[in-house]
C-alpha cells in the first residue's frame, strides 16, 4: 500500500515538473517570438471583427429585447391569438421574434434620425467654427497687443506667437490637396469596410439574441465539463457580476450621458450659447467618464466660449454647473446608483490608472473593469480567511 502511494506521488510530481517545464518553454518562446504572435492575434481579431461586433450589438440590444418581449410582444401575441381564434404554436418564440423585430426597427429609426438631422448640423457647426478660428485668434491678438502696448519686447514676442499660431491653424484647417485626396481615399475605404462589418455584425447579433438561451446553456455545459465544481461556481459568479457591471453600470451610464447631452443642448440653446450642438455632444460623450467627465467636457468648452464671448462663457459655466448638480444628485443616483460596489477612492484610482494606460477608452471602461477585478480579489481573500478561521 505504501509503495502504491509512493508511486502515485512520483507520478504526481513528475506530471507537475513536466507541466512547469512545458509552461516555461512556452513562455520563453512567447517572449522570443512576441511580434509574430501579436501579428497572428491581430489577424485573427481582424478576421473576427464582424463576429465581435455581433456580440457587442447582441449584448447592448438584448436588455431592450427583453423589456419589449416582457411588456409588449407577449401581449400582442395573446391579442392576435384571441382575434384569430387560433392557437399559436410556441408563443414564446413568436414573441421573441416580434420583440427582436421591434428592437431593430427602433434602433434603425434612431440611427436614421441621427444621421439625417444631427450629423449635418454637427458638420455645419464644426465648419463654421473652423472658418471663424482666424477671427477669434485675431481678437485675442488685438486684446493682448492693447495690454502690452507699452512693452516692445512683449509686443514682439506676441507678434511671433501670432505668426506661429496662424501658420499652424492654416496647416490644420487648410491642408494641401494631396492630403485631402489621401484622407478621402482612406476614409472611403474605412467606411466601406466598417459598413460591411456592421451589416454582418447586425445579422450575427439577430441569431445570437434569438438563440441566446441555447448559447448560454451550451457555454455552461462546456465550462461544467472542463472545470472542477468549485472553480465552475466561482467562474459563474464572476461572470454574473461582470454582466451586472457592464450590462447595468455601462448601459445606465450611456443612457444618463445621452439624457445629459440632450438636456444641455436644450438649455444652452434657450440661452443662445454659440455652437450649442458641438458643445452638447462633447458634454454628453465625456459625461460617460465618472467624476472627471464633466470637467473634461466643460473646461475646453468654457475656454472656447471665452475666446468667442466671455459673457456667454460665464453663462455656460453656471448652466453646466447646475446641470451637473442635477445629474449628480438626482438623475445619476436614479439610473446608476452604486452598481459598481466600490468606494469613491477606488473609482478615482481606476480612472487615473486605466486613463494613463489606455487613454480616453481606459477612462470610460476603467471603473467597471476595476470593479470586477476588485470583486474577484475580495472573494479570494474572504475565502482564504474563512478557511484559515475554520482551521
Amino acid at each position: 500500500m505504501k509503495d502504491k502511494i509512493k508511486g502515485n506521488n512520483y507520478i504526481y510530481w513528475g506530471i507537475t515538473l513536466f507541466s512547469v517545464i512545458a509552461a516555461s518553454i512556452l513562455l520563453f518562446f512567447t517572449f522570443l517570438k512576441f511580434d509574430i504572435i501579436l501579428r497572428l492575434f491581430l489577424k485573427i481579431f481582424v478576421a473576427l471583427e464582424p463576429i465581435l461586433l455581433g456580440l457587442l450589438f447582441a449584448y447592448l440590444l438584448s436588455p431592450l429585447v427583453k423589456v419589449i418581449d416582457r411588456h409588449v410582444s407577449c401581449h400582442v401575441v395573446e391579442f392576435l391569438a384571441k382575434k384569430c381564434k387560433e392557437k399559436i404554436k410556441n408563443k414564446k418564440k413568436v414573441s421573441r421574434i416580434f420583440s427582436i423585430f421591434l428592437t431593430y426597427l427602433v434602433t434603425f429609426l434612431m440611427i436614421v434620425l441621427f444621421v439625417k438631422f444631427v450629423i449635418p448640423s454637427l458638420f455645419d457647426s464644426l465648419n463654421m467654427m473652423l472658418t471663424n478660428i482666424p477671427v477669434y485668434l485675431n481678437n485675442i491678438y488685438d486684446s493682448l497687443k492693447d495690454l502690452v502696448k507699452n512693452n516692445p519686447e512683449l509686443e514682439k514676442l506676441i507678434d511671433q506667437w501670432n505668426t506661429d499660431i496662424v501658420q499652424a491653424v492654416r496647416s490644420i484647417v487648410l491642408p494641401s490637396m494631396d492630403m485631402i485626396i489621401a484622407n478621402i481615399t482612406v476614409g472611403i475605404s474605412s467606411i466601406l469596410k466598417w459598413t460591411i462589418n456592421i451589416l454582418i455584425g447586425l445579422i450575427v447579433s439577430v441569431y445570437l439574441i434569438y438563440d441566446k438561451d441555447s448559447f448560454i446553456d451550451g457555454a455552461k455545459k462546456v465550462l461544467r465539463a472542463l472545470l472542477p465544481r468549485r472553480i465552475y461556481d466561482t467562474t459563474m459568479t464572476t461572470l454574473g457580476y461582470t454582466d451586472k457591471i457592464f450590462g447595468g453600470f455601462m448601459v445606465a451610464k450611456i443612457i444618463d450621458s445621452l439624457i445629459i447631452g440632450v438636456l444641455t443642448f436644450v438649455i444652452i440653446s434657450i440661452f443662445r450659447i454659440p455652437y450649442a450642438l458641438i458643445i452638447s455632444v462633447i458634454v454628453g460623450i465625456t459625461n460617460i467618464i465618472p467624476y472627471f467627465g464633466p470637467f473634461i467636457g466643460a473646461i475646453p468648452c468654457i475656454g472656447l466660449l471665452l475666446v468667442i464671448d466671455p459673457a456667454k462663457s460665464l453663462t455656460f459655466a453656471i448652466l453646466i454647473f447646475l446641470i451637473q448638480q442635477f445629474d449628480g444628485n438626482i438623475l445619476g443616483p436614479k439610473l446608476i446608483g452604486n452598481r459598481t460596489g466600490i468606494k469613491s477612492f477606488w473609482v478615482l484610482f481606476s480612472i487615473l490608472l486605466f486613463g494613463s494606460l489606455f487613454g480616453f477608452v481606459g477612462m470610460i471602461f476603467g471603473v467597471p473593469v476595476f470593479a470586477i477585478i476588485y470583486s474577484v480579489f475580495a472573494n479570494l481573500i474572504n475565502k482564504r480567511l474563512a478557511k484559515r478561521e475554520a482551521r
